[in-house]
């Protein structure tokens, strides 16, 4: 018996550490193995020539997901081991010409369709002004104790009437003008202050060492982060303009903020007399989903992050 009860406990634990395993083994898979994306993108000069590729694969590309842009037509593709699933997109333009004449099909369609109604509901009221209607029997004593309700209800209603003029009238009290200048003044006045309690209480709440210790922990960690996510292979290569040369330098102005995380990755040509639009784009790199659970467990282990979080739970303006 004794035996049987170890053998039953073997094959037991035999059975969990290979479930165990699986989970680790599936875990391991998931944090450890990276998802590879490549883009790439080409333009010749204006928005026609444009040409690019999205490839994002995972798992030794069991998981891959392809995305097209090619004469002005977006099509894509996604692969989980065997299965295969493809899509598309045409011109905008082509698109909303077919739904143009879709809904003129569907108007002339609705119109044929009402056209014999509305002749059908003209000879029916044609019928009916025509047929004379008959009196109902005893009509001429229904029609005198009518005749004896109607001075009751009209007086009980121009009761009613004055009761509810009398109520509705407003009080001459503070109706002028002072008055008016006096109670918008006061209203002023008091949403001025109760703006001014919520910026003293948020700015309390911001000045906080607790929060400012929280803060510079988040901003140490998203920093981390990105420096993570780097892309390992980064090209940029672009020459622009614009009709406006001042839209020109304002694009440019706005790359330039680029150039000192970028560095020789970048290189952008500004043309200030001709409308032109040429480059070519480059990037591949890699993403692990351990560094996203990096950031998690050591903003959880931040005493001031979980102080700051309840404080932002439990603040109210």
């Amino acid at each position: 018996m004794l035996h049987i009860l170890l053998l039953i406990l073997k094959i037991a634990g035999i059975i969990l550490a290979v479930i165990l395993g699986i989970v680790v083994l599936l875990a391991c898979i998931v944090l450890f193995v990276p998802v590879r994306y490549e883009i790439l993108g080409k333009c010749d000069g204006n928005l026609k020539s444009l040409k690019s590729r999205i490839c994002v694969t995972w798992l030794l590309r069991l998981i891959r997901l392809d995305i097209y842009y090619k004469e002005q037509k977006l099509k894509w593709r996604i692969r989980i081991l065997w299965i295969k699933k493809t899509g598309g997109q045409i011109k905008e333009e082509e698109s909303d010409h077919e739904e143009s004449n879709t809904k003129e099909r569907k108007s002339e369609e609705t119109g044929s369709e009402k056209a014999p109604e509305i002749s059908e509901s003209k000879e029916e009221v044609s019928e009916e002004s025509h047929a004379v209607p008959e009196k109902p029997e005893g009509g001429e004593e229904e029609s005198e104790k009518s005749m004896e309700e109607i001075p009751e209800t009209e007086s009980g209603d121009d009761e009613a009437s004055e009761v509810v003029t009398e109520q509705e009238e407003p009080s001459e009290e503070g109706t002028g003008l002072p008055g008016k200048i006096s109670g918008f003044l006061h209203r002023i006045a008091e949403k001025i202050r109760k703006l001014k309690e919520k910026k003293d209480r948020i700015l309390e709440f911001l000045r906080d060492e607790t929060h400012i210790g929280a803060f510079r922990k988040g901003k140490k960690e998203l920093f981390r982060l990105l420096r993570r996510l780097k892309p390992k292979k980064l090209l940029l290569e672009a020459r622009f303009g614009f009709s406006d040369p001042c839209t020109t330098g304002q694009v440019l102005a706005g790359l330039s903020i680029l150039y000192p995380v970028l560095g020789d990755s970048l290189a952008v040509t500004p043309d200030f007399e001709n409308r032109v639009l040429k480059g070519r784009a480059e990037i591949c790199g890699r993403i692990y989903a351990c560094h996203f659970l990096i950031l998690c467990w050591n903003m959880i282990w931040c005493r001031n992050v979980r102080r700051t979080y309840r404080d932002v739970k439990n603040f109210e303006l």
